[in-house]
């Protein structure tokens, strides 16, 4: 299922991910080079303890290179959510297309999709859920939402100068919010497509078949996302592999409501994710042209129609390295997670990407798992040496240190030129179909991407 922000063509993604269709998955190239960490494999080695859906890496710890959101009572006071990240206000919008706002840093509530009587490339603006849209919503991640205040609550509104008469009172049917609670905090999120309750379909849903570019990417897909980008040309930016350390990407989520309604002849599909975007300075000052960035995708939670036993789905097995259209062509680290102790290793290179220490990818309902991996600085090589090859045309086996500073700058294998850009979680629906309902609800409590010792 592909990813959503083509305003990353402006500099730097914004956030989100994906991968190629809906029903198969990117690929990498290359030969095997390199080494990472973990206990077990994909293919065989030392089984992973049962997953539970707890951790096995330290507590997570506020610290100067990390990002740790908890929605606290705190984030109730007026202007708390403007000042998330360094941001100086909240960015809340459908289909954001200014990188004076979308790329500043800051809390972004985002949605993406295609809006019912608006012209192609309006960005339109949010809307307040009702106290009973809130309910329902709520309803369906399972989360708590006695503390989502009118400010705390976000779905998309027709209000917009791209969008005609009719449409300028129509909202929904995606929806956000947040449960500023020092015990029950969680952001809750729902994505929806297809006919709703009263039979009509969304203000608010997939883009057809043109996609988001007019030429296809994201066809059939609606996501909602929340992002917390940070100040990456700061003069103390977060380094998550500051020192030795590795980076962990870790979440506490939950899944409530999927309902995947198909006439079998076309496939429909959920996924839920958490994510990570890093960036290398060194690449952005000396290099024209290149990414700089590499954005890490992790499917917390997957379902698609006819689909019972992902473990003999083959696109699904391992991780893959790709390029993303819909975000000016940037590096996707994306694949399943598994079992604490195991490796997500690339289709083709067989290299190791990263590592959980968490629950592995969830198919089903769930409440309260923790998804987390990490990254150690050899797997980000790997990655490194897999896009430079790519991009060259050379094989990794003859790829020089010169080659990856064409592609990476002369920073690219020194720790601390490697910054986070933004952390990230999201869901995605794929819906061809517009006269059924494809959606998912869910959200999280925590989201830490930063170092671990």
């Amino acid at each position: 299922m592909a990813s959503i922000f083509a305003v990353a063509l402006l500099v730097a993604a914004c956030g989100g991910g994906g991968g190629a269709g809906a029903d198969q998955a990117p690929t990498g190239s290359g030969t095997d080079v390199g080494t990472g960490g973990g206990t077990g494999g994909i293919d065989g080695g030392a089984l992973p303890p049962p997953d539970d859906g707890g951790s096995t890496g330290p507590t997570p710890q506020d610290g100067p290179d990390a990002l740790y959101f908890r929605p606290t009572s705190a984030l109730a006071a007026a202007g708390a959510l403007d000042r998330i990240s360094g941001g100086s206000a909240l960015f809340a919008a459908w289909n954001p297309n200014d990188p004076k706002t979308a790329l500043k840093p800051g809390l972004k509530i985002m949605f993406f999709g295609q809006a019912q009587g608006c012209a192609g490339g309006t960005e339109g603006p949010l809307t307040a859920l009702s106290d009973s849209r809130l309910a329902r919503v709520a309803g369906l991640t399972t989360l708590p939402h006695a503390a989502a205040l009118p400010a705390l609550r976000w779905t998309p509104s027709g209000h917009a100068g791209g969008c005609d008469s009719q449409a300028q009172d129509r909202d929904g049917a995606s929806a956000v919010f947040v449960n500023a609670d020092d015990n029950a905090g969680a952001v809750g999120m729902l994505t929806t497509s297809g006919k709703q309750d009263d039979g009509a379909t969304p203000f608010f849903g997939p883009y057809g078949a043109a996609g988001q570019n007019g030429a296809g990417a994201n066809a059939f897909i609606t996501g909602t996302f929340i992002n917390f980008r940070q100040a990456w040309g700061a003069a103390d930016p977060l380094q998550p592999w500051t020192g030795s350390a590795s980076a962990r990407v870790r979440s506490v989520q939950s899944l409530g409501a999927v309902q995947l309604e198909t006439t079998g002849s076309q496939a429909v599909q959920v996924k839920q994710q958490m994510m990570a975007t890093f960036l290398n300075r060194s690449c952005m000052k000396e290099t024209s042209g290149q990414p700089c960035q590499i954005q890490y995708l992790f499917n917390t939670a997957i379902a698609r129609s006819g689909v019972s036993d992902w473990s003999q789905v083959s696109w699904f097995k391992n991780g893959d390295v790709w390029f993303d259209p819909a975000q000016g062509g940037i590096p996707i680290v994306d694949g399943p997670i598994y079992a604490s102790g195991t490796i997500t290793a690339d289709s083709k290179t067989k290299l190791p990407l990263f590592v959980s220490q968490g629950s592995a990818t969830q198919h089903q309902a769930f409440s309260g798992r923790t998804f987390d991996v990490t990254i150690g600085f050899d797997q980000l090589a790997n990655v490194l040496r897999i896009v430079a090859a790519r991009q060259l045309g050379v094989d990794m086996s003859t790829l020089t240190e010169g080659q990856l500073a064409k592609v990476w700058g002369s920073g690219w294998n020194r720790r601390d030129d490697w910054v986070l850009l933004s952390g990230h979680v999201g869901q995605e629906v794929y819906n061809p179909d517009s006269d059924h309902r494809v959606q998912i609800g869910g959200g999280f409590k925590s989201l830490y991407v930063g170092p671990q010792g």
